[in-house]
């Protein structure tokens, strides 16, 4: 029965990441890993802090085409798998009712299918973490040395596909002093050793001012307004409310058994890190992604404990309505990502198709992301918007002195809503040229419509 019902969760789960996989157009990240994975070498691949997901997107497109589907079809995979690992983690933890219920809300959980489908690092990050959580917590109840090495080698992974999340390693010693004060014996010592040592000895490296100047280079401005109560609402919006909410219940129902404690310490210890790190740098909600299996697990139990306490002879009503009520969310929000959401990206590839059906060979195309202009339309010159930004007299001087050219804009509402947050920049575009399309997009609270305009 284990079988049949973890089998029908993974093919659903799997057919929901490869509907529309090469439907979405690219957004800006992962134009850009799939540039540098493109230019991975043998000689480039020792600078990048974060190499896993740049081979995995460059595998991809080796196997399955250079193209939007081709792309993601790697990370899709990864995606996949991390639902059974899922089950898994929670069977081992709990049971295997918590484990299916678990991986159901992995598998319908329209933020895993979003980073599924897309050729960036998150969903490396998910799967590495589930199976650093899963080798760690077995090591030291079994205190198993071959599973402690395969907990160092899988955080290691996952450190090599985001950088920052080498947060979980302070996490995890918080939990190892749980379990060395509950009992400590000579190999429980020798395995933890095995696994704290090499990332001890990185922390050295912090006296160098040029370690301490690239980990803190570009971060210190946080322009995107990115404050703890933005990055805790991201992980609540993400799971979604009903499953946060749930989770929350579970320590209390599970009386703080060492398995819970565990997930408190791998869910909270980093979004403590993290909301503190918030003050000083440019930090994401999303950035935390790989603690998410905590809170779907937490909520399995949760809904295990709900049914065992409702549980009667004539029926349980409740025990089966609550997991239900969670689905079903989950569901809701695969249909609007689906149907009204557009993959949560803006429509690029589209507004790009829009310049190539009018455009003459000496146009240019004006945008906050030059970069998207040379991987979908080459052959026209890109243009960054920060010269019109910054001084709009000189830019529209520039213009007339060059004979007038024709200038494509194409303003992404996201980006200019930062950046040009009073409007001038769109006022001036708006006063001297003519809207030829707009192509609306809204995802999770955020307008994501691209306006194309044209000046001659």
């Amino acid at each position: 029965m284990q079988t049949v019902l973890l089998s029908s969760v993974v093919l659903f789960g799997a057919t929901l990441r490869f509907w529309n996989l090469g439907h979405w157009s690219f957004w800006i990240d992962e134009v850009f890993t799939v540039r540098d994975a493109e230019n991975l070498s043998f000689d480039s691949w020792q600078v990048i802090p974060n190499p896993i997901p740049y081979l995995g997107v460059k595998l991809s497109t080796a196997i399955a085409g250079n193209s939007e589907w081709g792309s993601r079809f790697i990370p899709c995979i990864v995606g996949i798998v991390s639902i059974p690992a899922v089950f898994g983690l929670g069977r081992t933890l709990f049971n295997w009712r918590v484990g299916i219920l678990s991986s159901a809300f992995v598998a319908c959980s329209s933020w895993h299918l979003f980073w599924a489908q897309n050729a960036r690092y998150p969903v490396f990050t998910f799967f590495f973490a589930v199976l650093t959580a899963w080798f760690f917590y077995t090591s030291l109840e079994r205190d198993s040395t071959l599973l402690m090495i395969g907990a160092l080698v899988s955080c290691l992974c996952l450190i090599l596909s985001h950088t920052l999340a080498v947060v979980i390693v302070p996490a995890l010693a918080v939990y190892a002093v749980i379990c060395v004060l509950e009992q400590s014996n000579r190999k429980r010592w020798l395995n933890l050793l095995i696994f704290f040592i090499p990332f001890a000895l990185p922390v050295l490296a912090l006296a160098l001012p040029q370690v301490r100047g690239y980990l803190f280079s570009g971060w210190g401005r946080n322009v995107w307004q990115r404050s703890p109560l933005y990055i805790v609402l991201t992980l609540v919006q993400g799971v979604s409310i009903p499953v946060a909410v749930t989770a929350f219940f579970a320590p209390i129902t599970t009386r703080f058994k060492r398995s819970t404690l565990f997930f408190l310490c791998y869910a909270g210890g980093p979004l403590i890190l993290f909301l503190i790190a918030s003050q000083l740098q440019n930090v994401a909600g999303y950035y935390l992604f790989w603690t998410i299996p905590a809170y779907f697990i937490l909520a399995g139990i949760a809904c295990e404990r709900v049914w065992e306490a409702t549980e009667t002879k004539s029926g349980n009503t409740l025990g089966i309505l609550v997991p239900c009520v969670l689905l079903v969310t989950l569901l809701s929000q695969d249909y609007l990502y689906f149907k009204i959401e557009n993959g949560g990206r803006p429509k690029w590839r589209e507004a790009f198709e829009v310049v190539q059906v009018r455009k003459k060979p000496t146009d240019k195309v004006v945008l906050s992301e030059p970069e998207m202009g040379r991987y979908y339309l080459p052959e026209l010159t890109p243009l960054y918007i920060g010269g019109l930004l910054e001084d709009a007299e000189t830019f529209e001087k520039e213009w007339e002195t060059s004979g007038r050219e024709r200038l494509w804009f194409l303003v992404d509402v996201a980006s200019f809503n930062v950046f040009d947050a009073d409007a001038k920049v769109r006022d001036w575009i708006r006063q001297r040229g003519r809207m030829v399309k707009t192509l609306p997009a809204f995802s999770r609270a955020k307008d994501r419509t691209i306006h194309v305009y044209l000046l001659e």
